[in-house]
């Protein structure tokens, strides 16, 4: 026995060997054969061969993927695919984001970006100006909360069973400037709670209303008494302002003889913003 093979080193007889050798000689290169080759029985129908390791003759029989997709194709916000093998798709929209807090934000049709996040206290904010995100991250505006309050400084006379208009002549409060000449005008549009304390005098026995009058006309009695005495009326509504021309004023109606709205430091006229 001589001239092994070259890939599997099975022993080959030789052209020299004598004839009564080939016998003993081919049973041993036979052998060799169907030891290496002992891998390779087995399986099932429809099974496929498949090797194990990088060893020569490894191999195993698997059972392969079965289905009918021919083909894998990634679409808007995912990548990869193929036409075959095995395929990897990816989620592009998670791959985008690159840290903590970041959002992805559509950028046209089928498209998007990372919007990184913004800092501590920051709002995300609709702006058409901002390209391509239409959206960004801003600090909100601080407001300071608009109220005002402001008394009667003098006594005012006024004639009976007509709409008078009440002079605040003390400003105590006025946040934001709202408040001049008696008049209410806030230019922070939204609802806003209004309050009137008049102490009103007279003789007689009468009638004393207080009104809110918006815009120069009457938009809500606030307070109706009928009285013999010298009293404080009061009463509050809630007004909704444009924030930039509407405005308010107190006036009295009293049917009292020689009526007057007195000094008083109890309420007067005041007003604060509820919400838009």
């Amino acid at each position: 026995m001589a001239n092994p093979t070259t890939n599997f080193g099975w022993v080959m007889p030789t052209s020299t060997d004598l004839v009564t050798d080939l016998p003993a000689d081919f049973a041993v290169f036979g052998q060799a054969v169907d030891t290496s080759m002992a891998q390779l029985k087995g399986g099932t129908t429809g099974q496929i061969l498949s090797k194990t390791s990088a060893t020569d003759m490894a191999f195993t029989w698997i059972t392969n993927d079965v289905g009918d997709i021919t083909a894998v194709t990634a679409g808007t916000g995912i990548s990869g695919g193929g036409t075959s093998g095995a395929v990897t798709i990816t989620n592009s929209m998670a791959t985008e984001i690159t840290a903590a807090g970041d959002i992805i934000v559509g950028t046209g049709s089928g498209t998007f970006d990372n919007l990184p996040i913004g800092t501590t206290a920051q709002v995300l904010t609709a702006d058409t100006t901002v390209s391509p995100y239409k959206v960004k991250w801003a600090t909100p505006t601080a407001t300071e909360p608009v109220a005002f309050w402001a008394e009667v400084a003098s006594q005012q006379t006024f004639t009976a069973s007509t709409d008078t208009k009440i002079t605040f002549g003390t400003e105590i409060l006025d946040s934001s400037g709202y408040f001049a000449s008696s008049r209410f005008t806030p230019l922070k549009a939204g609802y806003y709670n209004l309050t009137a304390n008049i102490a009103i005098s007279g003789s007689g026995t009468g009638r004393n209303l207080i009104k809110i009058f918006k815009n120069g006309s009457v938009a809500y009695v606030l307070a109706d008494y009928t009285t013999s005495a010298n009293t404080i009326t009061s009463g509050v509504n809630l007004l909704y302002f444009n924030g930039s021309t509407d405005y308010a004023e107190i006036y009295v109606y009293s049917t009292r003889t020689s009526p007057a709205s007195e000094p008083n430091y109890i309420g007067g006229f005041q007003g604060y913003f509820v919400r838009s």
